[in-house]
């Protein structure tokens, strides 16, 4: 999951310049693959977007990619045209999909609804932030919904969210934390979320693995508020390093937190995900593979205008230009 219009903390510009709330972005012109041989399976064009859209793009387990303008969810299957497959009762401002039910985030109000017919089946009220909500982020893995919620405006600038836990089989929303997340940067998968806060004091912060039955493991980390990505059982942050400004690629083990390596890489660079194509960084107009032993780039393909990575079992990459968004595919 990954929300370019979420503003970052201001130490952070580094890792987020170009990718501001304005979302002044491009479409992909593919090129020649390197000899990685990751290269394009599919385009398809997103059609016209406003400054207001979020790119949040959610990836169901068979590759169905589902994200929201305004009212409507689209879903785009393999390389078919996007389908509007739901109107709801208001804006969503956040999506997700296991491998039998979407949900929908409205407000505060997270819906669940059978992917085969788009029938309703329940819903769940998020905990109160400290004011209007205005990002959010939804992802499901299984049984469980890991949700985040943030009020962060121009008028108040950066804003720490909340994090909730949902139980499908359960009415009950369990709260994660309060204000002190950092908004959008967060993955899962069946060991549990992962994600990056602020210690209480405001000196450094964590980084934090909760388990779907609510365990928390955190590791106390002064190198964070960065993109994050889980592949080959590790976590990786695409963080600046301090006290130098370096932007590093740090690996850790999904089990236990403890560090694998730490790897200076371009400051051209700005997300990372965990796909089917292997884990994925990207920099203006090229996305690269890497080893996720060592971190080091083994191939790239030149995109032009690339906005934002989706994770998931496919590789997929959001661009934007002429006023027009595009989803292109990938594979290695």
């Amino acid at each position: 999951m990954s929300v370019v219009s979420v503003m970052r903390k201001p130490a952070a510009g580094a890792v987020a310049a170009g990718l501001g709330a304005a979302c002044m972005l491009a479409a992909a012109v593919p090129a020649q693959a390197s000899p990685a041989a990751l290269h394009v399976t599919a385009t398809v064009s997103l059609g016209h977007v406003g400054n207001a859209f979020t790119y949040q793009f959610s990836e169901a387990p068979n590759g169905t990619v589902y994200y929201a303008r305004g009212r409507t969810v689209y879903a785009v299957a393999g390389s078919n045209p996007p389908a509007a497959i739901l109107h709801a009762s208001g804006p969503v401002i956040a999506v997700a999909a296991n491998s039998k039910n979407l949900f929908a985030e409205v407000g505060r109000t997270v819906s669940e609804y059978r992917r085969s017919d788009r029938e309703f089946v329940r819903k769940w009220t998020l905990p109160k932030s400290i004011g209007p909500l205005t990002s959010a982020g939804l992802v499901a893995v299984g049984s469980t919904v890991w949700a985040w919620t943030d009020w962060a405006t121009d008028e108040s600038g950066f804003e720490y969210a909340n994090v909730s836990r949902i139980r499908t089989s359960s009415a009950v929303v369990h709260k994660v934390s309060s204000n002190i997340a950092y908004p959008a940067d967060m993955a899962a998968n069946a060991a549990g979320l992962y994600y990056e806060a602020i210690k209480p004091d405001a000196s450094d912060g964590y980084l934090i693995r909760v388990g779907p039955s609510g365990r928390v493991t955190k590791r106390a980390d002064k190198n964070i508020d960065g993109p994050l990505a889980l592949a080959g059982g590790r976590v990786y942050l695409l963080a600046d390093h301090e006290p130098s400004g370096d932007l590093f690629l740090d690996a850790y083990r999904g089990s236990n937190l403890h560090p694998v390596f730490f790897r200076r890489v371009s400051a051209k660079y700005h997300d990372v995900a965990g796909t089917g194509a292997g884990l994925l960084m990207l920099r203006s107009g090229q996305v690269s593979t890497l080893s996720s032993a060592t971190g080091a780039v083994t191939g790239s393909l030149s995109i032009a205008h690339a906005v934002t990575l989706v994770p998931g079992r496919s590789a997929v990459v959001i661009t934007f230009s002429g006023g027009i968004a595009r989803l292109v595919r990938l594979a290695s």
